[in-house]
C-alpha cells in the first residue's frame, strides 16, 4: 500500500509542470502609448505687443547757426504698441530639438518726444514714430512634449519718422520734419511656446533689435535742411498664437 501511494505521488508531480503548460496564458495589460506633440511643419499666426525705443541723434556737417555740427539732441524715449503676422516652419530634429526659420511683419505705434535747449538760445521739440518692423530670424528651440523653449537671432528692418518745431534765438519759430527713414540692423530673442491643442499654439517672447546709425534728413519750415545721425534700438515683447499644418510630419498629440 505504501508503494503505491509513494508511486501515485511521483506520477502527481511529474504530470503538474505539464498541465500547468497546457493552460492558456493571460496576455499582458495594454500599456497605452506615451503622447508626444509634433513641432514639426508649417505655422501662421498673429501677434500683438508692446515696444520701447531708445533714439540719440547728432548734427552733423555743415550744420547751421541753430545747430552747429556736432550738437547732441536730447535722448528720445519712446514706447507704444504693436500688432502684426508671422509665418514659419519648424523642424523637430529629435524628440527635443527644434529647427525653424521665421519671417514676422509689424504695424507699430512706437512714439516719444524730446525737447533739446541748444548753447545758442534755440529750443527744439521733436517727436519721433516708429510704424512698421520686420524681422526674419532663425530658431533653435528645446521641446518638452508640448512646451517648447526657443532662442532667435536675425536680421530687422524698420520704418519710421519724426517731426518737431522749436524757436531760435531771436524768437523766430520754425517746424521740421523728415521723410520716412528705413533702418536694417540685427535682432536676438528668446521666448516659450505652448501647443494647446494638436494644431493651435501661443507663444511670448522677447526681442532685442539693434539698427545701429542712420543718417536722417531734416527739413525745416525756413527752407533750409539738417542731416543727424541718428541711432536707435528697440526692446519688444508680444504675445501671438499659431496654427501650425503639420504637413508630412509624424507623431501624435
Amino acid at each position: 500500500m505504501r508503494k503505491l501511494l509513494l508511486l501515485g505521488t511521483a506520477l502527481a508531480l511529474v504530470s503538474a509542470p505539464a498541465f500547468a503548460a497546457d493552460l492558456p496564458m493571460k496576455a499582458p495589460p495594454m500599456v497605452a502609448p506615451v503622447a508626444v506633440y509634433n513641432w514639426t511643419g508649417f505655422y501662421i499666426g498673429g501677434h500683438v505687443g508692446w515696444g520701447w525705443t531708445e533714439v540719440e541723434s547728432i548734427q552733423l556737417a555743415p550744420g547751421s547757426a541753430a545747430f552747429p555740427t556736432g550738437t547732441a539732441f536730447a535722448k528720445n524715449n519712446l514706447d507704444g504698441f504693436l500688432g502684426g503676422v508671422q509665418g514659419g516652419f519648424n523642424w523637430q530634429v529629435s524628440p527635443n530639438f527644434v529647427l525653424g526659420v521665421e519671417g514676422e511683419y509689424s504695424w507699430a505705434d512706437i512714439n516719444g518726444s524730446a525737447r533739446t535747449v541748444g548753447v545758442n538760445g534755440f529750443v527744439s521739440n521733436t517727436t519721433a514714430h516708429t510704424k512698421e518692423l520686420g524681422l526674419f530670424t532663425g530658431r533653435l528651440g528645446y521641446a518638452a512634449n508640448n512646451w517648447l523653449f526657443f532662442v532667435k537671432g536675425g536680421g530687422a528692418w524698420g520704418r519710421g519718422s519724426s517731426d518737431g518745431d522749436g524757436f531760435l534765438a531771436n524768437g523766430t519759430f520754425f517746424q521740421t520734419t523728415s521723410s520716412s527713414t528705413n533702418r536694417s540692423g540685427w535682432v536676438v530673442g528668446a521666448g516659450v511656446e505652448w501647443g494647446f491643442a494638436p494644431n493651435w499654439s501661443t507663444k511670448i517672447e522677447y526681442n532685442h533689435i539693434d539698427f545701429g546709425s542712420t543718417d536722417v534728413t531734416v527739413f525745416t519750415s525756413r527752407g533750409t535742411t539738417n542731416v543727424v545721425s541718428s541711432s536707435s534700438t528697440i526692446d519688444l515683447v508680444k504675445a501671438g498664437v499659431n496654427y501650425r499644418f503639420n504637413w508630412g510630419a509624424p507623431g501624435t498629440y
